[in-house]
């Protein structure tokens, strides 16, 4: 993709402002086509948006938002979840900024609907056949629970030293040694552990068991507990072997262009909310 220079970022809004009803700000400098079909995909067309800007990190969304004068122009901030969603942390309160109801946007991407689709297309057999061979509802069950468990020690850890990495280890490590490439429960579990015995060195084990478990209550009580898991890092690699071991080679980006585009569009209806007021104005 084009990139422009950050002297230039002013200029190109200006230059696109009477070709959108409102602009959107986004975290990553290299997503601004994935949101564009996203976004466009989730107003159902009812809301032009020719360019989405990215400002390169959360804090910068957070702060432009912070900042704006929606009586000059209508704006949309948008940011992930991250760990404070996980843990149930409101987001900052301010007019213009949405934040995902999920660790992030490739958490909401996800749906049975959309991906039966890609496996239909993609092997030339029907929907229904499709269905039957990935299994989804039993795949998604076989990670779902360990994984709660592990993001609830993840974001245990985050609270008392959020400097040890934790998502950004990524999902490999985890998985069996084996072409299957499958989620091995033994090593999430170590892994669980070690994020818990590493928050001990901030707080005493009774603190952190309690903040532990009252994590992985409201994680547990999620109607989908999946969205608290980073589907960047573990959800989407995990569903990219799956795919991979039904013969399936789809790069991670034209995976997420192609699930942002189909399927159940009601996984966007906070998006879609939050469009429809900037659209409005916040009236």
């Amino acid at each position: 993709m084009l990139t422009w220079p950050k002297r230039a970022h002013a200029a190109i809004r200006k230059l696109f402002e009477p070709l959108q009803d409102i602009d959107v700000y986004v975290e990553d400098t290299n997503d601004e086509p994935f949101y564009g079909c996203l976004l466009k995909f989730a107003a159902g067309g009812s809301i032009q948006i020719a360019r989405v800007f990215g400002l390169g990190g959360r804090k910068a969304v957070v702060d432009r938002a912070a900042t704006h004068d929606h009586t000059v122009r209508r704006a949309l901030f948008i940011i992930d979840g991250d760990f404070d969603w996980v843990k149930g942390t409101a987001a900052p309160a301010m007019v213009g900024l949405h934040r995902h109801d999920a660790y992030c946007i490739e958490n909401l991407l996800l749906c049975e609907q959309a991906i039966r689709m890609i496996v239909s297309q993609e092997l030339a057999i029907s929907e229904d056949e499709a269905g039957m061979l990935l299994n989804y509802a039993v795949w998604r069950l076989s990670i779902v629970g360990p994984l709660i468990e592990l993001f609830a020690a993840y974001a245990t850890l985050n609270d008392f030293d959020a400097t040890i990495p934790t998502v950004s280890k990524g999902v490999g490590m985890l998985c069996t040694n084996d072409a299957a490439c499958t989620l091995d429960s033994t090593k999430v579990r170590a892994a669980r552990d070690a994020a818990l015995q590493a928050a001990t060195a901030a707080a005493d084990q009774a603190t952190v068991t309690a903040r532990y478990n009252y994590i992985l209550a409201r994680l547990a009580g999620l109607d989908d507990g999946l969205r608290a898991v980073s589907g960047k890092d573990f959800v989407f690699p995990l569903l990219q072997f799956r795919l991979n071991g039904l013969g399936l080679r789809i790069r991670t980006r034209a995976m997420r262009m192609r699930l942002a585009t189909g399927g159940d569009s009601r996984r966007f209806s906070g998006l879609s909310d939050a469009l429809r007021s900037a659209a409005n104005g916040y009236l």
